[in-house]
């Protein structure tokens, strides 16, 4: 009864708003804005799977989910006989590293949750299974998928600090939705928890751990590191910094500096939309800096940086490739409430971590780094500055940083067999 009520409830609020959507969308294709992908995808004209196949439709939002489900997909196209991935997304971005990398067999963006839309897309695609990446929650997808009585899975569930008021204020919806899920597989047992709080039944929750984990081991074989460079100066490297933070890390490198005179900084910006005031507060404080934009070779920049006190770089999809050549990774969005963002990849690179107060999106995996002696939390920029010249005074960051990498490599072997687990519920 109470999903019949939910079912008419969104469908009448949807045939409501759907008038209004069209002349949005048309008003903005007209003006030659982005339409938040294809036009004719996102009305459900999106490409057809192969027939006699099982078809695994993959549905994942942004850049790091995409990236995310590539181990996942690679596993399924190996180990299930006569299976075939179709990734949707719900970005230009996330299509666009899609199809760069060729995660998946085909991919597309997700038609909009209408009713037709949505049953249009299921008619091309002809899911076997389906897998949601984290908690994205489309009720039109599910009910088709419960109709049609296609088992539907959801990978990475997590409950963040930011969606868990959302959650609970609606929670005669959301615990209907996710109890539509055959499984749910968390990213931890808290996250386990939070979801037994908003209803969801004990026995469709299995707490998986974060699947990015074993990508981050698999993205660090396909980087060569050119043997030629030499580059022997501790380095700070500043990732994913947004502004309002950066001034913290400038005050801290120019305090260090009268101490550690050979020290490098590397900053790379999480957006580039605040580029002008980044150089704007780096020539105020006279630090000596080359910015990176262009198509150089890392070998060429990374050398420069041996004439330089710091390297801004403002080149997409480099960050990865920076670990490398630092020794204390800085995590950008820890002192401004975004919350946080990466710290796997900094732990494959064996390199220790500091962060600020405001690391809700990445809490569990923090917690689990310096429990291990890999990760350093600060409150405030004298602790910031302490902690940080205790470790170059020490070198203790190379132990750390060895620390956070066994952590990291026994969460991996963990996490791998609960995968394995998964495809044979898959097969």
């Amino acid at each position: 009864m109470r999903l019949f009520f939910i079912f008419i409830l969104y469908q009448t609020i949807q045939i409501l708003l759907f008038p209004f959507l069209v002349v949005f969308i048309l008003l903005r294709k007209i003006k030659g804005k982005p339409v938040f992908g294809s036009f004719r995808q996102r009305f459900g004209f999106i490409p057809k799977s192969l027939k006699d196949k099982k078809v695994f439709w993959i549905h994942a939002v942004s850049v790091g989910e995409v990236l995310s489900v590539q181990n996942l997909i690679n596993k399924i196209t190996k180990e299930i006989p006569n299976s075939f991935c179709y990734l949707t997304v719900g970005t230009i971005q996330g299509k666009k590293i899609a199809q760069q990398k060729k995660i998946a067999g085909i991919v597309s963006f997700i038609p909009y949750d209408f009713l037709l839309t949505m049953f249009l897309g299921f008619k091309r695609i002809k899911p076997y299974k389906i897998i949601i990446v984290e908690a994205e929650t489309w009720p039109n997808l599910l009910f088709l998928a419960r109709i049609k009585k296609i088992k539907t899975y959801i990978i990475n569930a997590r409950i963040s600090q930011r969606s868990k008021p959302r959650y609970h204020k609606l929670k005669f919806i959301f615990k209907t939705l996710f109890n539509m899920c055959t499984k749910i597989y968390t990213q931890s047992k808290n996250d386990t928890l939070e979801f037994e709080k908003l209803g969801v039944q004990k026995n469709k929750l299995i707490t998986l751990g974060n699947i990015k984990t074993p990508n981050v081991l698999e993205k660090q074989k396909n980087v060569t590191l050119p043997k030629e460079i030499k580059f022997n100066h501790p380095t700070l490297l500043l990732g994913s910094i947004h502004p309002g933070e950066l001034d913290y890390y400038l005050k801290l490198f120019k305090s260090l500096k009268t101490k550690f005179n050979n020290l490098k900084m590397i900053i790379a910006p999480r957006h580039f939309h605040w580029q002008e005031e980044l150089l704007e507060k780096l020539e105020k404080t006279k630090i000596n800096y080359i910015t990176w934009k262009n198509d150089y070779e890392k070998i060429t920049i990374i050398e420069k940086l041996n004439n330089y006190d710091a390297l801004i770089v403002l080149k997409l999809g480099e960050l990865f490739n920076l670990y490398p050549f630092c020794n204390i990774f800085f995590l950008g969005g820890t002192f401004v409430p975004v919350g946080g963002h990466n710290l796997l990849e900094p732990a494959i690179w064996k390199k220790v971590s500091i962060i600020g107060p405001h690391y809700f999106n990445c809490k569990e995996i923090a917690n689990e780094l310096e429990k291990n002696d890999g990760l350093i939390k600060v409150k405030n920029e004298t602790k910031l500055l302490n902690e940080t010249t205790k470790l170059l005074q020490n070198k203790s960051y190379n132990q750390m940083g060895q620390n956070a990498f066994n952590w990291l490599s026994r969460k991996t072997i963990s996490i791998g067999k609960r995968l394995e687990s998964f495809i044979e519920e898959l097969k």
